[in-house]
Parts: structure tokens; sequence; C-alpha cells
């Protein structure tokens, strides 16, 4: 494609966000940039030049990012790359000393040119301002998992998967108007709005069955029969989502609303027509199996499902939740079968997850990490129960790994009688210990994930708020963020991936780092928040983060899991063990520059909790 860039700057165009611009907007950045050559050693900016004042884009060359404290480089800065954006956004000096590396040409764009460029051209201010989920949104352009022929997948938007306009009634609609608009459309439901399409409720099919067992007459009006819908998504909302949403609801329908705006309505039937995969179908039948024999069954079929999602678009974030609502679904299903029986009626008692489990982030390696906590008022009982459940909590642990679920290696379950506890020997006794433990914080940060998974979860929550609290004390808070901080991220100053003597570069501890830098954050900001995701977004008022800063974080963290299950299902394909361990030569270039991008954001998470934390 002809462009208005020199021939010595066409390089530019492989990389982000030069080869999403439009000639226009090419055409006003070289109309405003300056060509510049720069010989080895030469100092192009540093703190002490004051706010910066301009961009400068490296056409050919290097350019060393040196930390002004230590003068040792950390980063190397090659073609395609941009600096500083964060110094020019916040009109502030850059905070590293960056200096020519090898003799290297240079483009440099005053700031006035500089704010022009990013209100002319979205793609360009978007790189600047979100850089990370920029480079992850044109991996998603270039690898599209469309189905059928049409177009779209699990990362449509449902604005794209609304089939027809919403079948739509006033609240004073009476009873039979109401069935004779229902069977004049060929619809099972119709959403109830005012005027001004505001939504208001639903009424379906189910409903009439209860309006007719009600004794309801013709002229009852639709506001006192309507219910309010519990599935309500942006048109921004990804098909993936929808799904999670409809099956976490046990809904049929999800309401497409902008802000309270009935926007279309989108149907379990039209989610499953596109993943042409009956999620819910699948849980109705784990809830009948009545074995340990029938459970391993379903729960296999139900992950090569969930594979065939994430190959059909489903993102990771979906994923590793689908995958942990339906382990949770097991283990209330081998609870029912071993708990029913066992005379508990007069006692509190509540299974525990903690770790991927309890953050609702499994992946297809994650391994059982659980507790049992219960209560009784009698002190005789709960000695009893001291004796009797760890041994049914062990049946239950073994029928989990018969069906897929490995045990934990380092015995953290709840079929341990040492992870089979009174609430008071809980907390007086187990959780004193690992927080006096000098060396327990790599330890700490997997039971404050706990979240209650089945029985009284009034119990579970008041054991993790207890835990919480005791993790807020500075001291615990300075060792997990040590711990977070020994991880030395594979990724040389010359930006060149490190990998082990096989060439391999492990991705479990790159995302356990911002697993664990997300928890850190979430207890600083007082938040309950469990998933890591959730918890980065709670964190974007503390001092030194900003929302966009948590939002690379949160997206690091999605890039990861999302290259440790597309690795997995490719040892899965091959036969091979699964494990965690990628070849960075296999990877495509975009998935490389957003590894590195990722490494680089561990580092400045690390950043942030030694000025915090040390």
């Amino acid at each position: 494609m002809p462009t208005p860039f020199p021939a010595d700057w066409q390089a530019l165009l492989l990389h982000e966000p030069f080869a999403a611009m439009t000639e226009e907007q090419l055409a006003l950045l070289a109309s405003h940039a300056r060509r510049q050559h720069f010989s080895r050693g030469s100092s192009l900016t540093s703190p002490q030049a004051g706010p910066a004042s301009q961009l400068f884009i490296v056409v050919d060359g290097q350019v060393l990012a040196e930390d002004i404290y230590s003068g040792q480089p950390f980063a190397m800065l090659g073609q395609g790359d941009m600096f500083p954006l964060g110094a020019l956004l916040a009109q502030r000096p850059v905070s590293n000393h960056y200096r020519v590396d090898s003799d290297c040409m240079v483009l440099q764009l005053p700031r006035a040119a500089f704010v022009a460029l990013c209100a002319e051209a979205p793609a360009f201010q978007l790189f600047c301002t979100q850089r990370l989920a920029n480079l992850l949104s044109r991996a998603r352009q270039l690898h599209p998992s469309a189905l059928g022929g049409q177009g779209l997948s699990l990362h449509t938007p449902l604005s794209a998967v609304i089939q027809r306009p919403p079948v739509t009634c006033r609240p004073d609609t009476p009873l039979r108007p109401l069935l004779e608009q229902m069977q004049t459309e060929g619809v099972g439901s119709v959403v109830i709005t005012s005027p001004e399409q505001r939504l208001l409720g639903l009424f379906t099919l189910r409903d009439l069955l209860s309006a007719h067992l009600a004794g309801r007459g013709d002229d009852t009006p639709v506001k006192d029969m309507m219910r309010q819908p519990g599935c309500i998504l942006p048109p921004s909302a990804l098909a993936s989502e929808a799904m999670l949403a409809l099956v976490q609801s046990g809904e049929r329908h999800v309401m497409v609303c902008e802000g309270s705006t009935l926007v279309g309505i989108v149907s379990e039937h039209d989610l499953y027509r596109l993943s042409r995969l009956d999620m819910k179908e699948m849980l109705q039948r784990l809830s009948r199996c009545d074995s340990t024999a029938a459970l391993a069954g379903v729960a296999a079929t139900f992950r090569r499902q969930v594979v065939a999602l994430f190959k059909q678009g489903m993102d990771a974030d979906a994923s590793t939740r689908l995958l942990s609502l339906f382990n949770d679904q097991l283990l209330a299903r081998l609870c029912q079968l071993h708990l029913a029986e066992a005379g508990l009626e007069d006692v509190e008692v509540c299974w525990l997850q903690f770790g991927s489990s309890g953050r609702q982030e499994n992946t297809l390696t994650s391994d059982q990490d659980s507790g049992l906590v219960f209560r009784s008022s009698s002190p005789l009982r709960q000695q009893q129960l001291s004796q009797q459940l760890p041994a049914i909590a062990q049946r239950i642990c073994s029928a989990l790994s018969a069906c897929g679920i490995p045990l934990c290696r380092h015995g953290v379950m709840a079929g341990n009688p040492s992870h089979c506890l009174s609430l008071e020997d809980w907390s007086d006794t187990f959780l004193s210990q690992l927080m006096l433990s000098p060396d327990s914080a790599g330890h700490v940060g997997l039971y404050l994930d706990m979240r209650p998974a089945w029985g009284q979860h009034t119990l579970g929550l008041e054991l993790a708020s207890a835990l919480r609290q005791r993790a807020t004390d500075p001291a615990v808070l300075r060792a997990l963020s040590r711990n977070a901080r020994s991880y030395q991220p594979p990724l040389g100053w010359s930006g060149r991936l490190q990998t082990n003597q096989d060439d391999k570069l492990d991705l479990k501890p790159a995302l356990d780092l911002f697993v664990d830098g997300a928890r850190i954050l979430a207890l600083q900001a007082g938040s309950a928040a469990s998933r890591t995701c959730e918890r980065f977004a709670a964190a974007a008022d503390l001092p030194g983060l900003s929302s966009s800063d948590c939002q690379s974080f949160a997206d690091s963290a999605r890039f990861l899991q999302d290259l440790r299950l597309r690795h997995q299902l490719a040892c899965q394909e091959n036969g091979e063990r699964l494990d965690n361990l990628i070849d960075p030569q296999q990877l495509g270039t975009l998935d490389a520059r957003i590894l590195k991008e990722t490494l680089r954001q561990a580092r400045k998470l690390q950043a942030w909790l030694g000025q915090h934390l040390p």
C-alpha cells in the first residue's frame, strides 16, 4: 500500500500503532516529525531535562533505558518503540535516562504535534494511553475465531449477536392481549418497557405457568406478573461473557442495555447456536449423576467442551471461570452424595476453596486446594466432627481426583486433618501459626484466596474476613510484598526473553506475580474481591497508581493466562504432559511483543510494591 512515509521510514509500518493508522494520519505524523541521527553514547533525554517536550520513535538502531539511581540498563528499545509516553501524557520529567547504544535514527515529534496526532488518530491515541490493551486488541483482530462462516465468534460483542428488535409491551398490558402478541410474534418472552424504552421487567412462558397456577385472570396487567431480569449486560459485552452469565444465573435471556435503556435481547439459543454447545444441559446432567464413575464421564466431556469453546474464541478469563463454575458444581454433587447421610443437621459445615479455585481461575492443570470448617454449640459434638469429617472429606477429594482434578501435592486439602478444623481451630491455631511463621509469606496468599463453595457460606465468609483482617497488618503486607518481588521477570535488559537450559520459559511464576500483586493491592485498598482482575480494578485509587496502570496489570494477567491455556491445549492435542513451559521461539511476532510488554508491566508492579511496601 502506498504511504506518505519516506522510504527509510517504511519499516515502522510493521509495528503498532503505525500498522493500524490511515494514510491521512501517517501523513500528519510525517509532516511534523523530524528525522535525527544519533551516535553511540548520545543522551536523548533524562529527568534533568525537565518536563518531557517531545516523542522519540526509534526507526533504526537501539536505545538503552537506564535506571537513574543505579545507572544500570533495564530495557533495550528498538525499531518501532516510542518513548517517553507516560511523561508526555502527564507533562512531567522522564523517570529514566535514555541513551543511544548503537548509531540510530529516530523521529522526534514535538509535544503539540503528539497531542494533535492523538486527537486525529484513535489507533495512535489508544496505543499511547493503553499500550498493552491495544496490542491485545490487535492480536484478536489478526487471529479471529469465526464460526460457521458467519463472521461471529465468542469474541463478538452482543450488539452484533442480537437477531431482531426485542418484542416489548407496556406494564399495563393485560394478559390475554400479551399472549396474543407473543403468539403472533412467535416468541417465548416479552420485555416490559416504559415509553422511553427503559427496561422494567421480563415476562416469559415460565411466568405464564406461575400466573395460571396463581389463578390470574385474562385482564391481569403484566406489571403484576413480570419479574426482574437476572442477567443484564451492555452491548459491548462479549458473547462469551453472556454465556457465562446465563450459566451462573440460570436465566435463559440476556437483556442488552445501554444504561437503563433496552437495546435488544439475546437468548441462550442464540449463544448456543454460536458455540454449538449447550453448557446448561451439561450442568443438568451433572446433577443427575449418582456415582463417581458417572461424574467422571460428565467431567471429561465438559472439559472437552470448554476446550472447544476456547478454540472458538472464548477468552481465558471466561474459560477459567467456566471451569471453576463446573468444578464447584462437581464438588457440590459429591458433597451431596457423601455428606447427605452423615448426620450433620445439627451443625454448620462449609467446604472452602483456596488458590486458583478460590479465585475461580481454574485451568486444565489446577489441582485441589481446599479445607473444611465446621461449628457446633456442643464441645463434645465438635470433637466428634474432628474425627468424623476428615475421612468423609478424604473420600470427596479422592473422587475429585478420579474426575480429573489432581490431589494437591502439598496436602492442602479438606481430607487432611490439618485442614479440616472447627472455626475456633482455624482462627486461633492454624491462622495464627501461619501469620507468625517468618517463611510463610509464600503460603499466606493461597489461604487469602479463600472462598466458601458448599454448605453454610456464612461460616466460610466469617473465616475469610478474619484472615483478611490479620493480613492487613503492615508486617504481613511487607512480607507478602517481599515474596512477590523475589521473582525475576525473564526479560533481559537487551529486550530478549530469557529461558532455562532447555530453551523454555515458565509462564506460571510470571502469572503468579500478578496474582500475588493483585492480592496485595486489594488488601491495601480494603477490598474483598477474589478474582485477579477485580482486585486490580479495586486498587485504582491507591497512591501512585492510575486506572490505566491497573488495567495494564489486569491485561497482563489475562494474556499470560490465555497463553498458558493455549500451550496446555497444544500439549493435550500432542499427547504430551500438560505444563506451563513455552518455547519463545515458537511465538508469533505479536505474541512475543505482548509477552515482553507483560514482563515490563511485572517490573512496574514490583517497583510499586518496593516503594510502598518495602
